[in-house]
Formats: structure tokens, sequence, C-alpha cells
């Protein structure tokens, strides 16, 4: 796998007043999606066009920002690649049930990107 970029996430204090300002601003359309564990819905957003994104309500001591993921095939060996060069680990591999697995890195400024790797279909 060539390690495109694949996914987009914006974090936001409030994702029902982002998912407005997003659909105005853009005409991009954002579908809630429930997260188990939480109560604060997933924004899967859809902009016409890859790469797909996604907003998320950040807690109180959460930074806001921005996460560019990554396509990976094995999350574990990219992240020892990017340990070798680098980087650092900031969460290993965690499912995402029914529909794959993240991770996230820090690369050599510092910086925090996403790793992620989709079920892939039968």
């Amino acid at each position: 796998m060539p390690h495109p970029f694949i996914h987009v996430e914006i974090g936001t204090r409030d994702i029902d007043r982002s998912r407005r300002f997003y659909e105005a601003a853009f005409g991009w359309t954002v579908r809630y999606q429930a997260i188990e564990g939480t109560e604060a819905p997933y924004g899967l957003v859809d902009t016409g066009q890859a790469p797909g994104g996604g907003l998320f309500q950040a807690g109180a001591d959460q930074p806001l920002g921005v996460t560019v993921y990554i396509g990976s095939d094995d999350l574990q060996e990219t992240l020892s690649k990017i340990e070798a060069a680098g980087g650092r680990t900031l969460m290993p591999p965690t499912e995402v049930p029914g529909e794959g697995w993240f991770a996230l890195f820090a690369d050599t400024d510092g910086n925090t990107l996403g790793l992620w790797k989709g079920i892939s279909p039968s």
C-alpha cells in the first residue's frame, strides 16, 4: 500500500455548531454516528470526493486541532518504522468495532497524525 491520506478529522467543542458551519460554508454532508462507550456522536463528513473526514467533540481538557490519517496495511509495522525514523507512538492500534483500527503518532516535529486500517471487504 502506498500510504495515502485517507481521512481528515476535525476536533470541536460543539459538534452541532461545527456541522452547521461546514454544511453551510462548503456544502458538505455530515451524518452522525454513535460511538461505543461515549455519549457524543461522531460526524462522518462527506465532501463529495476522497479523502473522507470526520468531526468529533473533544473533551474540555483535549486540545482542538485537525488530524490527518494515513492508510496502512499493518499498523504495528508502520509504527515501528515511524519510531525508527525518530517519531513516537501516541496511541497504539485501537479497534473501531465494525470499521477497522487506528493509531496515533507524533512526527519528528511533534505533529500528531493518525494511521488507519479498515476492515477488508470479504
